[in-house]
């Protein structure tokens, strides 16, 4: 009975996992008067191409990063601004068209030291990017390892269909993290 129980919740879970899109968020400079949607979702990736990070490396190719939440996204943007309250910031909410192809670093090779090796990571990250496999990738988080960070490729086909959501303009940080 059990055994049965199971295998028809799995079921269900799969069903409903389907139907589900992806919600992100990221933190990030909007313009003001802000631009339109389609405007702010074609400049998200224009940093990538400016610095190496840790899942990419700088060049012409763009690359998205956002957190799995609001809150990672808070500490993933206050240890890249060197201690700086960073001015101009808005909250993105970021939904993923149901069905999206996601991928997981974890089943591309993703060594168990995969902090201590940056080469190693930007070497999943643009290898992915290059493949076109999928909109997204979710890669661990370096501030906090148990949560999880979402790339997306803007070159994607499936990108344009992403809805952005601006949450908050202007969004401010607490004073105390800084």
């Amino acid at each position: 009975m059990w055994e049965r129980a199971r295998q028809r919740d799995s079921c269900r879970y799969q069903i409903r996992r389907c139907r589900l899109s992806t919600t992100v968020w990221r933190i990030g400079f909007v313009p003001s008067p802000q631009p339109a949607i389609a405007a702010i979702l074609g400049s998200l990736g224009y940093g990538s191409t400016l610095a190496n990070g840790r899942w990419h490396t700088k060049g012409p190719a763009q690359i998205v990063y956002a957190g799995s939440s609001r809150a990672l996204c808070q500490l993933e943007k206050r240890v890249h601004c060197n201690g700086a309250n960073p001015a101009n910031q808005a909250l993105m909410r970021l939904e993923l068209p149901a069905r999206s192809e996601i991928l997981h670093a974890a089943d591309l090779g993703l060594p168990k030291d995969w902090h201590d090796h940056m080469a190693a990571t930007q070497s999943i990250g643009m290898n992915w990017l290059a493949s076109g496999a999928s909109l997204g990738l979710w890669v661990p988080s370096f501030v906090e390892r148990d949560e999880m960070n979402l790339l997306i490729n803007p070159a994607h086909s499936q990108y344009g269909a992403i809805r952005l959501v601006v949450e908050r303009n202007p969004f401010e940080f607490d004073p105390r993290l800084f």
